[in-house]
């Protein structure tokens, strides 16, 4: 056999590994699916609903509120979901999958990245392999949030980096090429648009600029930021359009912040409160159990890699990449986990890069270190994946397994009769969660949906029809008491006791279904 076919036959093999490696990815995040095991709360259900009125021709350019009010991300998150539930009439699982998919293809990103950077194929493969068991990614994949998409968004921006600063004569295309600042503005665009506060990854774009100026053309600058300008389009247009409302709330962020820094908390309980976090990235792509750990070694692989820098800007390329959120402290992001979404991929890449070296040193203690990482975040996507999000969402068991169950409840109970609900929610008296899962699953399984006797639901997303009184056969449904008031629990209950009486009782994981009868 000649070199030119031992090449292709090589080449074939590797390809063959990566899809191996893809497959085995897209299953791990999609495995508990069939099961329901899926978080669908508040956020859930407004996004759906939002993706559906997209569907019907009502056409959106806002996207999902951010945590400060005011402030809104951008609108592309609705416009990834409204084909998945077009094509599964409604459903969140086949939305699930889809994201799932889109999450996997980070693996392909990542084996890119690393053989752009270091030419070295088995690298590249174990750095896509770390990431395809990363327990954060699985996490981040089937949670319908709109800052999930930046799992591949984000080092979809930092290939473009490396490929326009590191790689710009490499390239099949050599110099002529703009395909470097092309990526960095959309991935750097995406990324603002999937979670607003993700800005922040202009500020290691442009250390990185920086850093390797001589690298860089005005004409290449000039289409990145063209590029980025027109990826965050929408969001511009958002702020003509409603006054320059985030402009605004950013502001007043920005503000009330600055006072946090100067009187309640040090520079130093910022740092400790980041270098927790950090480690908390760290150790999810790693061995998830011990934080501490994660700590520790992000801090020492990171100083070692910029203090090396000269030797090779590859690893400290991806320590500033992972330190990069720093700059997020002082407005609080250390306490927000999906804020640091895009980091684990860097993580993934700084351990496949420095384990592969290991292996051609220390055989052996490499080897031991690759199946404690891989033993640390299988255990824990077998453990906690069927659980549903459990790293972001605040109601634990709000699973869309658990409320089917709840659902199919109502509807044996009630016989095929009327029958009315009633619900304590988190929001408070935001009862859209079951009226989207009442109207997408109950009314398909059993022809008909509840009466509403609750709160006057006007000016929701979406309603069941209200009526002042509860039926004969009513439920009252309670949702996960994570984040709400117990008084409310007291007060509801005591509201519902002026004219029906609790009969049967059963609980589903954390949700309640109390079965109620007219006096």
């Amino acid at each position: 056999m000649d070199m030119k076919n031992l090449k292709t036959k090589s080449k074939k093999s590797y390809n063959l590994l990566l899809l191996i490696i893809f497959v085995f990815a897209f299953s791990l995040r999609v495995m508990f699916l069939q099961s329901n095991s899926l978080t669908f709360g508040y956020d859930q259900a407004r996004d759906a609903l939002i993706a559906k009125q997209i569907i019907s021709g009502d056409l959106k350019i806002q996207g999902p509120p951010s945590s400060q009010p005011g402030l809104y991300h951008g609108v592309l998150y609705y416009y990834l979901l409204a084909p998945a539930y077009l094509i599964g009439n409604g459903s969140p699982i086949v939305t699930a999958y889809y994201l799932a998919f889109l999450n996997s293809l980070t693996v392909l990103i990542v084996f890119y990245l690393a053989k752009l950077a270091t030419g070295n194929i088995k690298l590249s493969l174990l750095s896509s392999f770390l990431f395809a068991i990363s327990f954060e990614a699985t996490q981040y994949a089937t949670w319908l949030s709109n800052p999930t998409i930046a799992i591949w968004t984000v080092p979809l921006m930092y290939l473009g980096l490396w490929i326009w600063i590191e790689n710009k004569h490499s390239l099949p295309l050599r110099g002529k090429s703009n395909l470097g600042p092309i990526l960095a503005g959309i991935g750097l665009g995406l990324s603002i648009q999937a979670e607003i506060f993700l800005v922040y990854n202009i500020i290691p774009l442009i250390i990185w600029i920086l850093f390797r100026k001589q690298n860089i053309s005005k004409k290449s600058l000039i289409i990145f930021g063209g590029t980025l300008v027109l990826v965050v389009s929408s969001l511009i247009l958002c702020e003509f359009k409603f006054g320059f409302n985030s402009l605004v709330a950013a502001k007043s962020l920005a503000n009330s912040s600055g006072g946090n820094l100067a009187y309640a908390k040090s520079v130093g309980d910022y740092l400790i409160l980041y270098l927790n976090q950090i480690g908390r990235i760290f150790a999810f792509n790693t061995y998830p159990g011990n934080i501490g750990y994660g700590g520790v070694s992000v801090i020492v692989l990171g100083i070692y890699s910029l203090i090396n820098f000269k030797k090779n800007p590859y690893p400290a390329f991806l320590a500033i990449w992972i330190f990069s959120h720093l700059s997020v402290v002082t407005v609080g992001g250390t306490s927000t986990p999906f804020l640091m979404v895009g980091i684990g991929p860097a993580v993934s890449l700084m351990l496949g890069f420095y384990v592969y070296k290991l292996f051609n040193k220390q055989a052996l203690i490499a080897f031991l270190l690759l199946l404690i990482i891989v033993y640390g975040n299988l255990s824990y996507v077998f453990s906690q994946n069927k659980l549903g999000s459990t790293l972001f969402s605040i109601q634990k068991d709000m699973l869309l397994s658990k409320q089917i169950a709840a659902i199919d409840y109502t509807y044996k109970l009630a016989d095929g009769r009327p029958f009315s609900i009633n619900s304590l929610t988190s929001p408070l008296w935001i009862n859209i969660v079951w009226t989207y899962l009442y109207k997408w699953y109950g009314e398909k399984t059993y022809g008909y949906i509840p009466l509403w006797h609750g709160k006057d639901q006007i000016g929701q997303l979406d309603s069941l029809e209200r009526i002042e009184d509860p039926t004969e056969t009513s439920f009252l449904i309670l949702e996960p008491m994570a984040g709400i008031p117990a008084r409310y629990l007291e007060e509801t209950i005591g509201e519902e006791d002026v004219d029906t009486v609790t009969v049967e009782q059963k609980s589903f994981g954390e949700i309640t279904i109390q079965k109620r009868k007219k006096m």
